[in-house]
């Protein structure tokens, strides 16, 4: 099986814009943000797979993927937003065959914490 949410990372990761942007902090999986993260340790892009289907032997995966860039203001999560569209939008890499927006990115905010966010969702078509 493709760990899908591992080459997500790792490409993101390439991208020497968003990587200056964010840092490390790119998390992928349920629990996202992880515990103890807040706004304030600068702008973090978390996501998940919602969906998604895969080829007939397993070689490609096709995930539909929920992302939500989160930063100290909604200008600055509408930065990480935009750095993210920029990285995945119509891009290729080593793992991934391309990245394709479904839903263009909504501020929000989170109604326990207050914090700003942008939801937004991509299609990625991944090879192992």
């Amino acid at each position: 099986m493709i760990d899908a949410l591992g080459l997500i990372r790792a490409h993101l990761m390439t991208n020497a814009a968003l990587a200056a942007l964010v840092g490390e902090r790119i998390y992928g999986g349920r629990d996202v943000p992880p515990v103890g993260y807040k706004p304030g340790d600068g702008p973090c892009i978390t996501f998940k797979i919602r969906g998604g289907g895969a080829d007939y032997d397993d070689a490609l995966l096709l995930p539909s993927v929920q992302f939500e860039c989160y930063d100290l203001s909604e200008q600055k999560a509408n930065n990480a937003y935009e750095a993210l569209y920029e990285a995945l939008h119509n891009s290729t890499g080593a793992n991934v065959l391309y990245g394709l927006v479904d839903v263009l990115g909504q501020t929000l905010e989170e109604p326990a914490t207050g914090w700003y966010f942008v939801l937004s969702y991509f299609t990625i078509m991944l090879r192992q």
